[in-house]
């Protein structure tokens, strides 16, 4: 009777360490932090730096789930990236070797998570690489090599590879640009004209009007910034909230609406303009406050992104995702550059390659 006594008790203390804890409930929030308001899943294209050297392109899923994709022995800051229209193929370029060289791209079979690695064409500068409605690799190459030119009669042209590409009147600086098509494991040359004599020529190609997506394609997701005048009621009302920016680059307001209303940011002026931060929208009470979670530096820059009731505010090396609806916070990602919504096939591949929309 001692030991089955002793065996039932053994058994009854068995059960209990192996009995499952009752749920807790969720854990609580630090003060002052709202929890993070629930919202349909979402997908980013990230970028990350890797160690000890490269960048690793990843899928980031909204629960924080992430898929490397591919390493490249690259930085970062120079990679700019295209998809086919089917979305299942992606071309990953390093703008940051064209210095050295022709520079590189990687193709990326999204399936099975394959890359390979092709040097770009010799023959000058690439400005754009991109997919066709087939699917086929295409790079938009501006020759910079020493060109043959001749005149006859009135007529000026190019004297290349046996034949004659007549210049256009009115381009005096004129040189040539090349579309390259990747087959069998080579660059094949489908089309060259003669253009302006400058990296930005190769969107005169007929070929770049037929790509579906470019590594300069226009991100379909981006919002639009509208400078505000100085003496608007809105930029008064903005420089009253924030009397020190945290730094003097010249530039403005700008107003970037969203489908719950108008966000507002910093905007330098240039050739190239972009957001930055301070960064403000109104709440509930009609207050202009700073996004919940937004803690980039004074100088960082800012991209605002919109997908459906999400808007996505990406800086350097930190993303926020927000529900527009309610302006709460939905997700935070740092230690990623480059966040953007992940592209879905068809339609919403970008498209309207232009030289001044770089994407990274």
């Amino acid at each position: 009777m001692v030991r089955t006594s002793c065996l039932i008790s053994a058994v009854l203390l068995m059960s209990a360490c192996q009995k499952p804890p009752e749920p807790s409930g969720p854990p609580a929030e630090a003060p002052g932090v709202p929890a993070p308001v629930k919202v349909a899943p979402f997908s980013l294209s990230v970028l990350q730096d890797a160690a000890p050297s490269g960048c690793t392109w990843s899928r980031l899923e909204s629960d924080g789930g992430r898929r490397a994709l591919v390493t490249v022995d690259a930085a970062c800051d120079g990679l700019q990236l295209a998809w086919s229209a089917d979305g299942l193929h992606a071309a990953v370029r390093d703008t940051g070797g064209s210095a050295r060289g022709p520079g590189r791209v990687w193709t990326v079979d999204l399936g099975s998570g394959q890359a390979s690695a092709q040097l770009l064409p010799d023959e000058g500068l690439t400005g754009a690489v991109g997919f066709d409605a087939a699917g086929r690799l295409v790079a938009l190459v501006a020759h910079t090599g020493d060109l043959v030119r001749r005149v006859e009669g009135a007529k000026e042209y190019f004297l290349f590879d046996g034949r004659r590409i007549p210049i256009p009147e009115a381009e005096e600086g004129a040189g040539l640009a090349h579309a390259f098509r990747w087959e069998a494991g080579t660059w094949k040359r489908i089309e060259t004209v003669a253009t302006r004599g400058d990296t930005d020529a190769v969107f005169a190609l007929t070929t770049a009007e037929l790509l579906v997506s470019s590594t300069v394609s226009a991100d379909p997701d981006a919002l639009a910034a509208q400078a505000l005048d100085e003496g608007s009621q809105d930029a008064a009302r903005l420089d009253a909230v924030v009397p020190h920016r945290g730094h003097e680059l010249f530039g403005g307001w700008a107003r970037v609406e969203s489908r719950s209303g108008p966000l507002f940011a910093w905007q330098t002026t240039g050739e190239q303009t972009s957001l930055m931060m301070p960064v403000r929208w109104e709440v509930d009470d009609g207050h202009l406050a700073e996004p919940q979670g937004l803690t980039l530096p004074a100088r960082s820059s800012v991209r605002a992104l919109a997908r459906g009731d999400l808007l996505l505010l990406a800086g350097a090396a930190q993303a926020r995702v927000y529900d527009v609806g309610t302006r709460r916070l939905a997700a935070s990602f740092d230690g990623f550059r480059g966040a953007r919504f992940w592209p879905a096939p068809g339609p919403r591949v970008p498209r309207g390659a232009t030289a001044a929309s770089g994407q990274r």
